[in-house]
């Protein structure tokens, strides 16, 4: 094996996203290195190894931290508007039920707490963190959004903050929990 295929498999220890952004540049400063110093010596590999060592984890831990405080504050920002979502729909029912009431009415308050119910239940499996608890998550939150949908067609005068709420928020907690899932495009040097 020569000096940059070994590199190149140290370089595996750092994130896919850094490799992608400097993987080249590093093969290159390694290449130099490579011309200055014997590679053939223990101290130049202790030296590389010992640079990789040192920062490739401190990359990885910054890299997924960063992606768990995030969906940490966006579980439990919908578990917080979910239970906002209930009560408002608990409000509207109030509200509406001091006149003449229809069963299209009935039927959208309930649809709307479901989907809060829904709501609720997603922020509350994002932050278990089980095996199972992404799928579980996605699924309540399409089935949240569908259930929106469903009160909305049957009550259109659904508040803008409650559409926010009931379409904004589950699609993007939708594609954030897709997002780090997706393979990526650049290939590692």
């Amino acid at each position: 094996m020569n000096a940059e295929r070994i590199y190149r498999l140290l370089l595996r220890a750092y994130p896919r996203d850094f490799r992608a952004e400097y993987g080249r540049e590093m093969m290159l400063v390694f290449r130099d290195q490579c011309e200055e110093s014997d590679v053939r010596t223990v101290g130049f590999w202790a030296a590389v190894i010992c640079d990789v060592a040192r920062s490739a984890p401190a990359l990885r831990v910054e890299a997924t931290r960063t992606a768990e405080v995030i969906m940490k504050l966006a579980a439990m920002l919908t578990v917080l508007l979910g239970a906002y979502d209930i009560v408002s729909a608990v409000v509207e029912w109030v509200a509406g039920s001091k006149g003449a009431i229809d069963g299209t009415y009935v039927l959208a308050v309930v649809l709307g707490v479901f989907a809060s119910v829904l709501l609720l239940g997603a922020g509350v499996a994002i932050l278990l963190r089980t095996p199972w608890s992404r799928q579980a998550a996605r699924l309540a939150l399409v089935a949240s959004l569908v259930m929106t949908l469903a009160a909305r067609l049957l009550f259109p005068w659904m508040s803008i903050f409650s559409q926010l709420i009931g379409f904004g928020l589950p699609v993007g907690l939708l594609i954030a929990l897709y997002w780090p899932r997706r393979p990526s495009t650049v290939r590692p040097a």
